[in-house]
């Protein structure tokens, strides 16, 4: 192996080359909402603390309590206002709509994590379960 082939492996195996290729890449906003899952069919425009959801195209009202970022950076009270007012979509697991779905989960404290992108009306949920009374 030639000298410069060393080098150009090198310099792209350190951690500032790395970080000098991708500086404005930002971790996956995952955040952590409690609050009441309704289903709703008249739904109102979101707005926090009330958000309407789609769960498998039908819709549902999630009343906001708590919001909490797992990353402390990352501002998910600010960034659930950039939601327009057709709501967001859960996206997830067959499992975990399921769960969502059921009537355990209905009208009773609950908190789903998830990845939130705002500006495509995404949350990608990865958990949910109920609030321990």
């Amino acid at each position: 192996m030639s000298f410069l082939g060393l080098f150009l492996i090198l310099i792209a195996a350190s951690p500032t080359f790395v970080q000098a290729i991708s500086p404005d890449v930002r971790p996956t906003p995952l955040v952590r909402l409690t609050g009441t899952l309704e289903i709703g069919k008249d739904a109102p425009p979101s707005a926090l603390p009330v958000l309407r959801v789609w769960i498998d195209d039908h819709p549902h009202i999630f009343r906001v309590s708590h919001v909490e970022a797992v990353f402390p950076a990352y501002r998910p009270e600010e960034q659930l206002r950039y939601v327009s007012g057709l709501g967001l979509r859960f996206l997830a697991e067959k499992k975990v709509l399921t769960l969502l779905q059921s009537p355990d989960m209905h009208d009773r404290p609950i908190v789903i994590e998830g990845w939130l992108q705002p500006k495509r009306g995404i949350l990608r949920v990865r958990s949910v379960h109920a609030v321990e009374q």
